[in-house]
């Protein structure tokens, strides 16, 4: 686990991009890290609330991804100084949280993405 933990430091240590080293970016980089040391590790997206309130006490609400890995949530989208400045990475509030790793992609010919059994068996969907 050492080096997974080195890696993700080194990952939370670099600077935020809005374009080029988003949340997006940084914890696609920490999955596959953690996957090829052999760890459990999965994407979640999910609505983040931000407790920084840039205009009219309104907090900052939009989309964010972050790491799941064995189990534990791992978010290093902003770096040290930027958590300074807007809010700590885990003071933030995830509102639906959505494992991106294990949705698959809906085909029309094969029908919608629903679970198996949701559908009686006689009626052949």
């Amino acid at each position: 686990m050492d080096e997974l933990e080195e890696f993700i430091e080194d990952i939370h240590e670099e600077p935020y991009n809005f374009l080029s080293n988003n949340c997006v970016h940084k914890h696609a980089r920490i999955i596959r890290k953690a996957r090829e040391l052999g760890h459990d590790a999965s994407f979640m997206g999910c609505i983040a609330v931000k407790p920084f309130k840039p205009a009219a006490d309104f907090p900052m609400i939009g989309p964010h991804f972050y790491a799941e890995v064995d189990g534990k949530t791992v978010d290093v989208s902003m770096e040290p100084a930027l958590e300074q400045v807007i809010c700590k990475n885990e003071d933030v509030f995830r509102l639906l949280p959505a494992n991106i790793s294990k949705l698959k992609p809906w085909s029309p010919d094969e029908g919608p993405p629903l679970p198996r059994g949701f559908f009686p068996k006689w009626l052949k969907i």
